[in-house]
């Protein structure tokens, strides 16, 4: 591995500058990085293989989704961009599960893609101490570090041998590392959307002793708008209430002008037929494809080979922007040779007649074992060497923004030798998908679900501003004004409540027959309006026919509260879950403990233990091949003192 020095002497080379932070990949995730390290007051770099492709959207045309809202909301909660951009390129708003409970309710909006391109560039571009430039690094440059147990970043070198120093390098090259499109035999070096691979960068990672692994990913087809037959597909509104991703919004800021339908309509007996006769022809089994695929997300014929009982599958039609014709084909990607997806497109009722306007194709890339991350994001082998998205196993536009604004505080952070921000599981699904990663690893890219957040009730999407909110102000990102109104929406709740658990209605014919009306049980003695807003039947804003004195709250402020005095049992009972959870998360683990040498921990968890560092008794509890009689026997090592005393001479 080159210096700095060393590189600026090979044959061509010349410095570029040097900055304090570089940024590589300009996707969601180095978008958030590279602004929020420039909102610290880093000067900051952010490169990008080419300036058309800022915050591109290379497969589906959407923000948000079934646990990936939460993700979004947080982003904004915390003082990130992505909110604030979707809500401003917004097309078609949904809340997803509103017929499951508050726990599981997603919010997610159908973009213009180019729009939002074309307003986070902007966002970008006039950020300061932010520099956005095209070009394509094909090397890190490091040095021993102090320690002198690991090395240190110092710089990048790029394709057209300019040569820039740093202290900090944040990786977000999502799918761009060796990247390789699929379609049938066809298969070629490229990146996403026809743009150029990283080619080399993947090989100066393993210079650098970093863990790779091959994924694949897909995206379907795209069809012409005018040749659709819709009439035969059922068609999918959005909703009339929409929800804005950035607590700056009021849902009147967003939508101004008519939402923009989607459709759906399924496979028939014809796609089946297509999709069996050719799967010979299907790199996904005849061995051609290496990397692996995501499980929630499978191609058509992996869905008719995984499961052949089925008689058809949903295909949802989605415009990509207000601008165009073109719409994307959610639920049929593809790997299937061209020829064979025109087949497969005019067997869908409604697509007969369409064109195809670009082919499905599978992508297979490079990425990193998340493992060898620390829960700041940064490397452990490779100081100020942090990574963020989809190199680090991971897919979703959503999960790369959260993991690039924790990565670009931390890199901060860790310039300014103040503590890493590290959100842990009950706090967010921003601390739950990092910690799913570091912790466990992935073998398939990873998405998020409102399954694997254990907390789900606490963490609901309609809170995530007074969860995280105080964190964005702690680390610098919330400015005085969005503070204020911060505190004083809050401030606002937190009394209504408080009424709410005050105020009495007493029984009267007037309220027990409105009651009858809305088939509820009548009052036999007085009660408050917490009591009757636990009734499932009734809601906060049906009581305000019996309680003429309430203040003015936002619909946002109403739901918030209806759902912390509905569910407040329920509540309760997880917050209890939450402090025991907690309790073992504030069990610190030393960072040179021993463990092969713990007697009483099985050989395997040894290995684990000592490979992935824990840096608590809670995060080691949820390792693969960590039993919880391991678990036990740190604890009983621990209040030994040995690893007290292995910590002291670690200080020494």
């Amino acid at each position: 591995m080159l210096t700095v020095e060393e590189a600026l002497k090979k044959q061509g080379a010349y410095h570029a500058g040097d900055y304090d932070i570089v940024v590589i990949g300009a996707g969601h995730a180095g978008c958030e990085a590279a602004l929020a390290a420039a909102r610290l007051g880093m000067q900051t770099l952010l490169l990008t293989m080419n300036l058309d492709a800022v915050a591109n959207m290379p497969c589906n045309p959407s923000i948000g989704g079934t646990a990936k809202g939460q993700l979004v909301r947080e982003i904004d909660a915390l003082g990130g961009e992505m909110g604030k951009v979707a809500d401003q390129a917004m097309i078609q708003f949904r809340m997803l599960n509103a017929s499951k409970g508050p726990a599981v309710l997603s919010p997610r909006a159908q973009i213009d893609r180019r729009r939002y391109q074309v307003l986070m560039k902007h966002v970008i571009e006039r950020q300061q101490n932010l520099h956005l430039r095209q070009g394509e690094v094909i090397s890190l440059l490091a040095q021993v570090s102090v320690n002198g147990k690991q090395q240190r970043i110092t710089g990048v070198q790029m394709k057209t041998s300019a040569v820039i120093g740093c202290r900090a390098v944040i990786l977000a090259t999502g799918t761009y590392l060796e990247s390789k499109i699929i379609i049938g035999a066809c298969q070629f070096s490229s990146g996403p959307d026809s743009m150029f691979p990283s080619i080399g960068l993947a090989a100066s990672l393993r210079t650098l002793g970093l863990p790779l692994q091959r994924f694949k990913t897909g995206t379907p087809a795209r069809v012409n708008r005018t040749q659709i037959d819709f009439s035969v597909m059922d068609l999918q509104d959005g909703d009339k209430k929409v929800t804005p991703f950035s607590y700056m919004h009021r849902p009147e800021d967003v939508l101004q002008t008519d939402q923009i339908p989607c459709f759906l309509t399924w496979t028939s007996e014809e796609t089946r037929h297509v999709i069996e006769a050719n799967l010979n022809r299907s790199p996904l089994f005849s061995g051609e494809i290496d990397g692996i695929g995501p499980r929630y997300c499978p191609s058509i014929e992996d869905k008719y080979v995984k499961f052949p009982d089925k008689k058809r599958h949903q295909i949802f039609i989605e415009p990509t922007g207000s601008d165009t014709e073109e719409l994307y084909l959610q639920g049929f990607s593809s790997s299937m040779p061209e020829d064979v997806q025109v087949k497969m497109l005019h067997s869908l009722p409604g697509l007969q007649h369409t064109q195809m306007m670009r082919s499905a194709y599978a992508i297979e890339y490079d990425c990193i074992d998340p493992t060898c991350l620390q829960l700041s994001l940064e490397t452990r082998k490779v100081e100020n060497l942090f990574c963020a998205g989809q190199i680090n196993g991971s897919s979703g536009y959503e999960e790369a923004a959260a993991q690039g604004l924790v990565a670009g505080v931390n890199a901060v952070r860790k310039l300014r030798s103040q503590p890493a921000v590290m959100m842990d599981r009950s706090q967010s699904y921003i601390g739950v998908l990092i910690d799913d990663l570091i912790t466990k690893g992935t073998v398939e890219p990873y998405r998020m679900m409102t399954s694997r957040a254990e907390y789900r009730l606490v963490l609901r999407q309609d809170n995530a501003d007074a969860r995280l909110t105080p964190v964005g102000r702690e680390i610098g990102l919330i400015d005085d004004k969005r503070w204020q109104t911060f505190r004083k929406k809050q401030q606002r709740i937190v009394q209504e409540i408080a009424r709410c658990r005050k105020k009495r209605i007493r029984p009267a014919k007037q309220v027990n027959e409105w009651l009858e009306s809305k088939k509820s049980a009548c009052l036999q003695h007085g009660v408050t309006i917490a009591d009757l807003l636990r009734r499932p039947e009734l809601t906060y804003q049906m009581l305000a026919e019996l309680d003429e004195d309430r203040p003015v709250l936002s619909e946002d402020e109403q739901f918030t509260l209806e759902v912390q005095l509905k569910y407040e049992g329920y509540i309760a009972l997880e917050l209890n879950r939450i402090h025991k959870f907690n309790r073992n998360e504030e069990k610190k683990l030393p960072d040179d403990l021993d463990y092969l040498s713990i007697p009483g921990l099985r050989i395997e968890a040894k290995q684990k233990l000592d490979r992935l560092r824990p840096g608590s008794i809670g995060q080691a509890s949820r390792i693969s091949g960590v039993s919880p009689a391991d678990i036990s026997v740190l604890l009983v090592y621990l209040r030994a003192g040995r690893g007290q005393r292995s910590e002291n001479q670690s200080d020494q």
